[in-house]
C-alpha cells in the first residue's frame, strides 16, 4: 500500500478507535508558602526554604517516637532518589535531636539527612492535622507536601492513620507534575494513563530478541511520562542514559511521521536503526514497516524534521 494512502487511512482508523490522543493538562492550585528553617539532626546544613530557589522541595513529616514505617518510607526514597529528577526531599521528625538520633540507628546506613521540628511548630504553621493517638503520645498525622519552585504548595497527602502514607509511584507522578519536561508530551503518543508503548520495557528493544512487556511494579517516571520495565537492573539502565532508549517521533508511527501524519503503533513491529528505535502501524489497513528499509535515511530525515515541526522539540 502507497505510504500516503497508508497514513491516511491508518490515521483515520485511529481516530475512530480512539487512538489518537488529545492532549493533557496538568491542574494545580498553587498557595505561597513562608519562609522557613530546618536543623539537621545527622547532617551539618540547615534545610532553608527560600535558599533552595528553583527546585521543588518534598517534605516528608514522620510521626513521632518508634516507626518503622517511617524508616522503610524513608529508606525507598532515599534509594530511589534518582528518580525523583530535580527535587529536594526533606525528612522531619518531630522528634528532640537525641530521640531522634537513637530511631536513626535503626535505620542503618544509607540512612538521609533528618530534619528536626520541635514541637511540631511547621506542621502547626502548614495546617497537617494533629490529634493522632500513637504509642501513647497525641502526634500530628503523618504527611507529604509538594512545594514547587516558586515556594507554593501544589500537592499533599495527609494520612489517616500509620500505614497511610503517600506511595512512591503517587508522589512520584505529582512530582513530575512540577519538574520541567524537555518534551511536549501533549504531542507524544500516549494513554490517559500516560503509560508509554503499553508498558513494554524500552531496554529489551536493544538488549532482547524481542520486546516484552514490563511490570506494573516495577516503573520510573520520566519528563511526566511512566515507563514500565522487566528488571530493576532494566530501570537502572534507563534512568542512566533514558534518551538511548526513547522512541522516536514520540512513539508515532515512524512512516506516517514522514508525512507528518500522527498514527498509533503497534509496539511490537519496530527496527532499531543507528541505536533509534522506529514504532510502526501494524493492523487491518496493513504493515506501515514494509518498504521502510528503502530509502531509510531519507524518510528519517524528513520524519525529523516533520516531528520538529510538531513537538518544537
Amino acid at each position: 500500500m502507497p505510504v500516503l494512502k497508508l497514513v491516511a487511512a491508518a490515521a483515520f482508523a485511529a481516530l475512530l478507535c480512539g487512538t489518537i490522543q488529545p492532549s493533557t493538562a496538568f491542574a494545580a492550585a498553587p498557595k505561597p508558602v513562608a519562609d522557613f528553617t530546618l536543623q539537621p539532626v545527622n547532617g551539618t546544613e540547615p534545610f532553608t526554604l527560600s535558599k533552595a530557589a528553583d527546585k521543588p522541595v518534598a517534605l516528608h513529616f514522620l510521626l513521632k517516637t518508634e516507626c518503622p514505617i517511617c524508616i522503610r518510607l524513608t529508606t525507598e526514597f532515599t534509594r530511589r532518589a534518582p528518580e525523583l529528577k530535580g527535587v529536594t526531599q526533606v525528612f522531619i521528625k518531630p522528634d528532640d535531636p537525641e530521640t531522634t538520633k537513637k530511631w536513626l540507628a535503626s535505620a542503618g546506613e544509607g540512612a538521609p539527612v533528618i530534619y528536626t521540628d520541635p514541637n511540631a511548630a511547621l506542621a502547626k504553621t502548614l495546617g497537617i492535622k494533629d490529634g493522632y493517638q500513637f504509642h501513647g503520645e497525641v502526634v500530628h498525622y503523618p504527611a507529604f507536601i509538594l512545594i514547587n519552585a516558586k515556594g507554593e504548595e501544589v500537592f499533599r497527602h495527609v494520612g489517616k492513620s500509620n500505614t497511610d502514607r503517600i506511595s512512591f509511584m503517587k508522589a512520584q507522578a505529582e512530582l513530575a507534575k512540577v519538574t520541567a519536561p524537555a518534551r511536549n508530551i501533549r504531542e507524544y503518543n500516549l494513554p490517559k494513563s500516560l503509560v508509554a508503548v503499553d508498558g513494554f520495557d524500552l531496554v529489551t528493544y536493544h538488549s532482547e530478541a524481542r520486546p516484552l512487556p514490563g511490570k506494573k511494579d516495577i516503573t520510573t517516571v520520566y519528563d511526566g511520562v511512566t515507563y514500565q520495565f522487566t528488571t530493576e537492573a532494566n530501570r537502572t539502565a534507563f534512568l542512566a542514559t533514558p534518551e538511548k532508549y526513547l522512541p522516536t517521533f514520540g512513539g508515532w508511527c515512524a512512516t506516517a511521521m514522514v508525512d507528518g501524519s500522527k498514527v498509533s503503533v503497534d509496539p511490537k513491529n519496530y527496527k532499531v536503526t543507528n541505536g533509534r528505535l522506529f514504532l510502526f502501524y501494524n493492523g487491518i489497513l496493513g504493515n506501515a514497516k514494509d518498504g521502510w528499509d528503502d530509502g531509510e535515511d531519507e524518510k528519517i530525515m524528513k520524519a525529523d524534521a516533520a516531528w520538529k515541526s510538531i513537538s518544537a522539540e
